[in-house]
């Protein structure tokens, strides 16, 4: 039987991997696991170990890595053996990475490609430094970017308020950048002795950058 591939996509906050996931799936089926939205599943559906994670983030805590591998296994566990996944976000740190060659394992899989989606600095701070939340009358939120004068336009004849999140001020982007630089390097380095780190170029739309990657797919690992 054939086993599917398990890709890793790693980027810095705006580098655009959840559009390059949503894509990834839309065009070749794969299954998308995404940290981020895991946890907010757990914690809307109240379950106990979401009633777990929301307590821990309330108090400004990190999720221990064993409740997330936790979640990672039930989730593995729900992927037909023959389709390839992709993890958005996981893992964050050698013991993840440990443990995801584990679960992998246990499941008759590995990691086969990591794919890093590299952004330099300034376009970064572009990216996300201007980007807006348009609040309607209504109480309807829409995110927007600065340079996208129609948008802003729309925004403002509607009668709403343009804002802007706190994570996206300038000193937090810069924080949010060195502390994924220091989780970063770490785990790339355990796969990058295993020849399976490819960079790809994510200044370009979300389609050319699928394509490249499609392309690393095809030539290694397909």
């Amino acid at each position: 039987m054939t086993v599917g591939k398990t890709i890793l996509l790693i980027g810095p906050p705006g580098a655009g991997k959840t559009t390059i996931a949503n894509l990834l799936a839309q065009e070749t089926g794969i299954a998308v696991i995404a940290t981020g939205q895991l946890l907010r599943t757990e914690i809307r559906a109240q379950s106990p170990i979401g009633r777990q994670i929301a307590a821990l983030l309330e108090q400004g805590q990190l999720v221990p890595d064993a409740v997330m591998a936790e979640l990672m296994r039930a989730r593995l566990q729900t992927i037909l053996p023959s389709q390839s996944c992709l993890l958005d976000g996981y893992p964050r740190s050698i013991a993840q990475a440990q443990m995801l060659d584990t679960m992998l394992a246990e499941l008759r899989r590995q990691v086969n490609v990591v794919i890093v989606l590299d952004l330099s600095e300034t376009a970064i701070m572009h990216r996300l430094g201007g980007r807006r939340v348009c609040r309607s009358p209504d109480g309807r939120d829409v995110t927007l970017h600065i340079d996208d004068t129609e948008q802003v336009a729309q925004c403002l004849a509607k009668g709403g308020v343009l804002s802007q999140r706190d994570d996206d001020r300038p000193e937090v982007i810069r924080a949010r950048l060195r502390l994924y630089e220091q989780e970063t390097t770490p785990v790339l380095d355990f796969y990058r002795h295993r020849g399976l780190v490819h960079h790809i170029n994510a200044d370009q739309s979300p389609e050319m950058v699928v394509a490249a990657i499609n392309q690393v797919l095809q030539d290694h690992y397909i």
